[in-house]
């Protein structure tokens, strides 16, 4: 009696597991599956896919004449390391469904001779062209800005297509004590300055 009673506890615990199981995979090939569909931006199964997930390179001169590069890194918005980490919890719809699939965070540095800037990106793309796109800066440590200096405030009007990224650059002008400062006078400070980056090969 009692080894039947075992065994069907056994039994019952495989078919635990294997609804676990189950469930697992159907949230995590779902996420993925809406992501390819959603975020083709983003996304692929295509492994040779150019995306504007990725790494691009550029340089460009600043208001005050200032010649400078940029390294640029777009994040892919959830990585496979994080979509298993959401498929092991408790079914949520909200959290496929809510999460803004025009989103990107990432970051870029920007090196001349004055020294080397690091920021944080936060931007999207355009919903109805995917291949338009603006983002911000924010520093990554306040303190160790390198000032006084024209500093990276917004892209804007941005476009990318396989290999090519084009976009606007915005400054804000900072003293060396971190105030900002805006001149109306001095056409420096509402200059607009085009940036064309292309991609740089992960084997690189």
């Amino acid at each position: 009696m009692n080894g039947k009673k075992t065994g069907g506890c056994l039994l019952l615990l495989v078919i635990a597991v294997a609804l676990s199981w189950g469930g697992y995979e159907c949230k995590y090939h779902y996420s993925k599956w809406s992501d390819y569909r959603n975020s083709p931006w983003a996304y692929s199964d295509d492994a040779e896919a150019k995306l504007l997930v990725g790494r691009w390179e550029g340089s460009f001169v600043d208001p005050d004449q200032v010649k400078k590069t940029i390294s640029l890194e777009v994040l892919a918005p959830l990585t496979d390391e994080e979509r298993g980490e959401k498929a092991s919890k408790r079914w949520k719809k909200a959290s496929y469904s809510t999460r803004n699939k025009n989103r990107f965070d990432g970051i870029a540095s920007v090196t001349s001779k004055l020294g080397t800037e690091q920021y944080e990106i936060n931007g999207h793309v355009e919903k109805e062209n995917m291949q338009k796109l603006s983002f911000g800066f924010q520093p990554v440590d306040e303190k160790k800005r390198i000032l006084p200096n024209f500093t990276l405030f917004e892209a804007k009007n941005g476009t990318w297509d396989m290999d090519k990224l084009t976009t606007t650059l915005n400054f804000s002008y900072h003293w060396a004590d971190g105030s900002s400062h805006w001149n109306s006078a001095d056409p420096r400070h509402a200059k607009q300055v085009t940036v064309n980056l292309k991609r740089v090969s992960v084997d690189r």
